[in-house]
């Protein structure tokens, strides 16, 4: 059994149970957001997709039960067909503080990497910064991501296939790159909602990056129903199909 939440947006939910219906797969739909963890945290289901529940009440009341994880956006590359995972997603993922939000970024890097590797993929790391590398001097807060994504770099080297090339996105999905470092939280939900949202690349949903196995998918509350559907088939089978 498996359960995604309804709140707002509630017709693309529908939509999405219905089509899973018609499959035969049984889904629960609940409208408690304490009520959704609790029952996946619990086994009393098998796997949970957020749904359109407020992320605020959902994700923090998680927290409270898992402790720290990171959100990783599954979605579609245009360029080659295949996946790549982008985080930050959340607003809250990852440290204000220059140090901690390097570690969270290494952090996240390493549980990317090993969710990928379960699926028989090899990690490819692109680590974004504020502009394009020749653009140092120009402005402080650019310069900065660029000196923090290079630390990671320098951190990894010799160990993950991991690049930096400041803010050419574009270039690492053409590339084939597979984990999308955002500059931050906030960046990467931008980045999320333009190509998910608006450009409607096809997604699965954000999996919980953790020391911990948990079966969870988040959703944004604007999803259509494909995206609640994807994520419910992915949790059921690992399909990224």
């Amino acid at each position: 059994m498996y359960a995604i939440g309804i709140g707002d947006n509630k017709e693309e939910v529908l939509k999405a149970y219905e089509k899973l219906k018609e499959e035969g797969i049984e889904v629960e739909l609940i409208d408690n957001p304490k009520l959704l963890v609790d029952k996946l945290l619990d086994g009393e289901i098998d796997g949970a997709v957020r749904g359109s529940l407020s992320s605020s009440k959902v994700i923090l009341y998680l927290r409270e039960r898992i402790g720290k994880f990171y959100r990783a956006s599954i979605l579609k590359n245009p360029f080659t067909n295949g996946i790549f995972l982008l985080s930050p997603v959340g607003i809250d993922d990852i440290s204000e503080d220059k140090n901690e939000r390097i570690k969270d970024k290494i952090r996240i890097i390493e549980f990317a990497s090993n969710f990928l590797k379960n699926y028989n993929i090899k990690a490819k790391v692109a680590v974004l910064s504020g502009g394009r590398l020749g653009d140092l001097g120009r402005n402080k807060v650019v310069d900065e991501t660029i000196y923090e994504a290079e630390e990671i770099v320098e951190h990894f080297k010799g160990n993950v296939d991991i690049i930096h090339n400041g803010i050419l996105i574009e270039e690492y999905l053409k590339d084939g790159y597979n984990i999308i470092i955002a500059v931050d939280g906030i960046t990467g939900n931008l980045i999320f909602r333009c190509l998910g949202l608006i450009c409607k690349i096809p997604g699965y949903g954000a999996v919980i990056l953790s020391d911990k196995n948990v079966n969870f998918i988040d959703t944004s509350r604007n999803a259509n129903w494909e995206r609640y559907y994807n994520a419910i088939k992915f949790l059921i089978g690992g399909d990224f199909g």
